[in-house]
């Protein structure tokens, strides 16, 4: 009897605070907008795209050229896109609407979010469980507290840094003199817990209108000091009290990285735009669509490829005893196609000879 007393208990206990199921404590994602797309998962996208750049079809949609580079804050190139989903990143006849971008060297650039107004980039952010070790860390050579904080979160909860701020500032009368400090931040790290003038806390919820004040027991606390700076936000966690994971954004941090590591150009001649049988080609495009064809055809050389892809030999009668190669120019996804395919003509020394189809 007794035992099933306790089984009952055990099983009418909150669901907040059950012993939650183990996390990684770094986690770097994107957030489009109600998605979040881990970096493992757009990467996996990213390998699947480019090798599909020497080997789809010269008329497949996708992979497709993306000429809003400044969108990741970057001019004068173009880059390329390929469809990306929260899992399961593989050969697939649905597109979805999010799209991985990376450049001509095969390296990560962002995500995006096809909309009717068109693309828009999605957040890229860096959660982070243990803040203790978080605060020593440096992401693409940012300290952590240097990265723009986003906002809070633990599982579906997610408190924006502005929401609680300005939460913080309408409330801020309501909030009483913590008494359990130590519990409550002895998960933070130390310099947080040093003050001096002790916290205040309130407990809060997310509701139907946003953060309001709570008296579930399930519930969550906000800390603050007395100057109104949020210290964090905290959950009633199996063993005591647990910060929510951080969220910072990685936007500049990651584009300074990508603009840093951009390689020099390929190929011996400048280029020019192209108006090939009524449509327009960029010098921009040209030259990012004859970088990713010549890796390819390096790597080919070097032994280090063994596709049976582009680009292919052939030939012209003007130059037939000079090895030339061609490669389709993968064009950006609203492109009418009509089952025209352009190819670009390239020599072994990577110099654009010209278009053709």
């Amino acid at each position: 009897m007794i035992a099933w007393t306790v089984l009952s208990i055990l099983i009418l206990l909150p669901s907040c605070s059950a012993r939650p199921a183990p996390r990684k404590s770094y986690t770097e994602m994107f957030k489009c907008k109600l998605n979040f797309i881990s970096m493992d998962e757009a990467q996996k996208a990213v390998q699947l795209g480019c090798k599909q750049m020497e080997l789809a079809p010269p008329t497949s949609r996708f992979p497709a050229s993306f000429i809003e580079s400044e969108l990741f804050d970057l001019t004068n190139i173009v880059l390329f896109t390929w469809p990306v989903f929260t899992s399961e990143n593989v050969l697939r006849e649905d597109y979805g609407i999010n799209r991985v971008v990376f450049d001509s060297s095969c390296r990560i650039v962002g995500l995006i979010q096809i909309e009717p107004n068109g693309p828009k980039p999605c957040l890229h952010l860096m959660e982070a469980e243990e803040l203790e070790i978080a605060y020593n860390l440096k992401i693409y050579n940012v300290p952590w507290k240097s990265l723009p904080l986003y906002g809070y979160r633990f599982e579906d909860e997610i408190y924006l840094k502005n929401a609680v701020e300005e939460f913080v500032e309408s409330n801020f009368r309501k909030f009483y003199h913590a008494t359990n400090r130590k519990n409550l931040l002895s998960h933070y790290p130390i310099h947080m817990m040093n003050v001096k003038a002790g916290v205040l806390a309130q407990t809060i919820h997310l509701g139907s209108r946003g953060i309001e004040m709570s008296t579930e027991r399930c519930r969550r606390r906000l800390i603050v000091n007395p100057n109104k700076e949020v210290i964090g936000i905290s959950r009633k966690g199996f063993l005591g009290w647990k910060p929510l994971s951080e969220l910072r954004s990685l936007d500049d941090a990651h584009r300074m990285k990508v603009f840093l590591e951009r390689e020099p150009d390929i190929g011996n001649e400048p280029l020019n735009d192209i108006n090939y049988k009524g449509v327009h080609l960029s010098a921009a495009m040209l030259k990012s669509n004859l970088q990713i064809a010549c890796k390819v055809f390096t790597e080919k050389q070097m032994g280090a490829n063994l596709n049976m892809g582009y680009p292919m030999l052939t030939t012209f009668e003007t130059m037939p005893h000079k090895p030339i190669l061609s490669w389709p120019l993968r064009m950006p996804e609203n492109f009418v196609r009509g089952g025209i395919s352009i190819w670009l003509v390239l020599d072994a020394e990577c110099n654009l000879m010209g278009v053709s189809t």
